[in-house]
């Protein structure tokens, strides 16, 4: 079967500035015509080969930096590359980013047909599709309001609701999986699996190691530019937390002790972890779809400056259910000079009753280690009788058609 997009040999170098080069037409003139050496050059990507099928999802992972943007962007059309080539069966369409586009001024009606447009399809078919859009975003209370009332998560929701109507051949995404609560997320998943169910080739980065080794076919690790593995997903994607504990307990001589799986270089920790009702006090169970918040307290050994922190709700024996990122949640935190609290405030958590647990993560700018990993920091209970499959509880309303003859008998 021929490939849906084929990579062969892809490279792409940008300039490095020294403040040796000049930067003005008469420094240029002064330097006699010469600009930056090649060694004056780097390559963020070098040396990438891979093919996807159609029907296939490939997932793309590695640490920042790694050269995973760059890799989208050169699929997607933005940039072009230095080496080798990207040949494709059908054109590319890319979930790179959400808000690109949305002018806050604008309706979400507007900016649906702006972005329908912008997508590849005609005025008309965006027009015909807007209903199905609405509808799938949960915004018809909102729909004609301007976008800068919206929340980030409603906005979210709307620009994947257009980037999913435009019938993709060749799907590019990245990080936007992991849109409003659990139950829209559940939708977005489905309606992925619909696209690789119609021959759809796709293409995703994500940090959520978890989603990338269950949803992907197979998987590629860049590091610093070039392929450091691949092959089946979870396969690589253990290989990838293979080095990076390595890496983490070759940093620290004393790992974090006194919890089973719990390791870190440690500058800084995990103090502490509290789960909070929607009355604002501790808890150890709430009911299904209640809020909650979870408050994280972190303690400072040594100054860090950039960090991430990442929070988990898994199942007891440690399948992740939902993954939360200060990273891929666009969340700056402040840098570590003393102890802090973070505080993640859940909407409504939607999940059948049973045990869960939390896994807290504090890790490094680039990724490279974890400062603390403590995975089963807290544990909780959703109330409620049991009985029920799976995980996910979906808010619902049933309708039965009565049929033509039970209509009769109850209206005589």
């Amino acid at each position: 079967m021929r490939p849906a997009l084929h990579v062969a040999d892809l490279g792409k170098a940008f300039r490095h500035r020294t403040g040796q080069e000049p930067r003005s037409f008469r420094r240029w003139v002064e330097n006699g015509f010469r600009g930056a050496s090649s060694a004056e050059r780097f390559w963020a990507l070098r040396h990438v080969s891979f093919d996807v099928a159609p029907g296939e999802m490939l997932g793309v992972i590695g640490r920042n930096g790694a050269g995973k943007s760059t890799l989208l962007r050169l699929l997607g059309g933005v940039m072009r590359p230095d080496e080798g080539q990207i040949e494709t069966s059908a054109p590319v369409n890319g979930l790179l980013e959400l808000n690109t586009g949305m002018h806050p001024d604008l309706t979400g009606r507007e900016n649906i047909i702006v972005n329908g447009v912008l997508a590849g399809l005609l005025r008309k078919e965006v027009e015909e599709r807007v209903d199905r859009i609405i509808d799938f975003a949960e915004l018809a209370e909102f729909i004609d309001d301007p976008v800068r009332t919206y929340s980030s998560g409603m906005r979210l929701r709307l620009g994947f609701a257009v980037a999913v109507h435009v019938d993709p051949k060749i799907l590019l995404i990245d990080e936007v999986l992991a849109v409003g609560d659990l139950a829209f997320q559940q939708k977005c998943l489905a309606r992925i699996e619909e696209f690789r169910a119609r021959g759809c080739a796709i293409v995703l980065i994500s940090h959520e190691l978890e989603q990338v080794a269950s949803r992907c076919d197979r998987a590629i690790w860049l590091a610093r530019g070039e392929l450091r593995g691949s092959g089946d997903a979870p396969d690589t994607v253990e290989a990838y937390i293979g080095s990076m504990r390595a890496e983490t307990l070759q940093r620290s001589a004393d790992p974090v002790e006194g919890d089973t799986g719990r390791y870190g270089a440690g500058e800084i920790s995990v103090a502490g972890l509290e789960i909070i009702d929607r009355h604002g006090l501790p808890a150890t169970a709430i009911d299904p779809g209640e809020p909650l918040t979870i408050r994280v307290s972190v303690k400072q050994q040594d100054s860090v400056g950039k960090w991430h922190v990442t929070v988990a709700v898994a199942r007891e024996d440690g399948t992740q259910l939902l993954d939360m990122n200060s990273d891929t949640d666009g969340i700056d935190l402040p840098e570590m000079t003393q102890d802090r609290r973070v505080e993640i405030a859940v909407e409504r958590l939607d999940l059948l009753p049973g045990a869960y647990r939390i896994d807290v993560g504090l890790w490094h700018p680039d990724w490279e280690y974890a400062y603390d990993y403590y995975p089963d920091a807290a544990r909780f209970v959703v109330s409620g009788e049991r009985g029920r499959e799976g995980v996910l509880f979906a808010p619902r309303h049933w309708r039965v058609d009565q049929g033509e003859a039970d209509e009769r008998a109850r209206n005589e």
